[in-house]
């Protein structure tokens, strides 16, 4: 079967919930669905403007507020923190594939045999602690931010390892506690076989995506290589063509690239797209992490750059994608400044191939001024864009536009 690059993106667009408004819908359970359908939620220390986790999900559920995220986290354990490409939010149902991860890391990072047992018996007697509770011994000397205190190290390769769990967060501190008293009593913890993971894993990864290409679907496979005592690349070549033979997937053509994707997804087509409105995504969002991807189906070459020196920064330190309807139109660095809730726009770059006219202004105004509200601020301030013409354009009345 041949399918248009438009029809891919909106596909993937469908199955990501940015096709239309609240395809999950609203409140604590859209959250629930949206970690469910999306299989894993980054979460991201820069705070530039609101944290990665936080802004994923209010793209797709508009009445999110991060008390959700915590109560379905820490109340009802229905996701619990790992490692997927990055850290993340993921569904607790999937717990029991993440156990050649733990097991890879035990063997790997060897916790420090006198100080594990320690910190250990601590938070068995004590309870719940995080890595602040743990002082670094007298005269220890740091050289930086990465140069962990023992303590906080152990912590985090017991974690690894799969004997500490996150019970929750203090602000954006990780609170650790025993396996036991965290994972749910029902979960299935029966360590997969190699063909069962990476099965798993082409299965997650195409019902994510709705359409996946080989790269897709082995994505972050360096870090599961890394950790994992298996070779992944060979595995999951086995598992897709397992799945490919079951009929469990089945392969499309996407103007000549090959594709692989479920039945099902191909029956939900002609998809229509709802009122052409403008996001502004997080750079860790499930649609853009694969930069790969967001080049062969939507022809948007990123980079988040600030990770780049600085004089080598083209759109700015934290530029964020812009989505309008089923296409990537540009990017905007930005910040919240929080102290005097105002949204400082310090570079807006639309794709040169976009049309821009009272339609992408109207919803580009609208976008801004949702995500401004999402990120309390009160205020605009815009200092460049481009074309240049936006920049007194976006400070307008909507209602000028109509």
């Amino acid at each position: 079967m041949d399918l248009s690059n438009q029809e891919a993106r909106r596909l993937f667009l469908s199955r990501q919930g940015l096709l239309r408004t609240d395809q999950f819908g609203r409140g604590r359970n859209a959250v629930k669905r949206a970690i469910d359908q999306l299989t894993w939620l980054q979460i991201d220390t820069i705070s530039v403007v609101e944290r990665a986790h936080h802004h994923i999900l209010r793209s797709r559920v508009s009445n999110y507020e991060p008390i959700m995220l915590h109560k379905l986290q820490t109340d009802e354990r229905q996701f619990f923190e790992y490692w997927s490409h990055a850290a993340a939010y993921l569904p607790i149902s999937d717990y029991r594939f993440c156990l050649p991860l733990m097991h890879g890391s035990a063997i790997k990072r060897v916790p420090d045999k006198k100080l594990a047992p320690e910190i250990l018996g601590r938070i068995r007697d004590e309870g719940p602690l995080q890595s602040r509770d743990f002082e670094s011994p007298p005269g220890t000397k740091t050289s930086g931010w990465w140069d962990w205190k023992p303590a906080k190290r152990v912590l985090e390769q017991l974690f690894l390892c799969g004997e500490l769990m996150v019970t929750r967060r203090d602000g954006f501190q990780k609170i650790y506690d025993l396996r036991e008293r965290v994972l749910p009593d029902h979960i299935d913890t029966t360590m997969p076989t190699d063909i069962e993971w990476c099965e798993f894993i082409v299965d997650k990864m195409v019902d994510a995506m709705c359409l996946a290409t080989e790269y897709d679907i082995g994505y972050a496979r360096t870090a599961r290589r890394q950790i994992a005592n298996i070779n992944v690349k060979d595995k999951l070549k086995v598992a897709l063509n397992n799945l490919l033979e079951s009929g469990h997937i089945v392969e499309i053509n996407v103007e000549g690239s090959t594709y692989y994707t479920h039945q099902e997804s191909i029956n939900r087509l002609p998809l229509k797209l709802g009122k052409r409105q403008v996001r502004i995504l997080s750079p860790f969002d499930n649609l853009i992490i694969n930069r790969r991807r967001a080049l062969e189906l939507f022809g948007f070459d990123y980079q988040l750059e600030c990770y780049v020196p600085a004089a080598r920064r083209k759109y700015g330190y934290f530029s964020l994608p812009i989505l309008y309807g089923d296409e990537l139109i540009g990017r905007m660095d930005a910040k919240a400044e929080r102290k005097t809730a105002n949204l400082e726009i310090r570079n807006l770059v639309l794709e040169d191939r976009v049309k821009v006219d009272d339609r992408l202004l109207f919803a580009l105004q609208g976008g801004l001024s949702q995500f401004s509200e999402d990120n309390q601020c009160h205020s605009t301030t815009v200092i460049k864009t481009h074309p240049e013409k936006l920049k007194a354009v976006l400070l307008e009345d909507r209602a000028t536009l109509t």
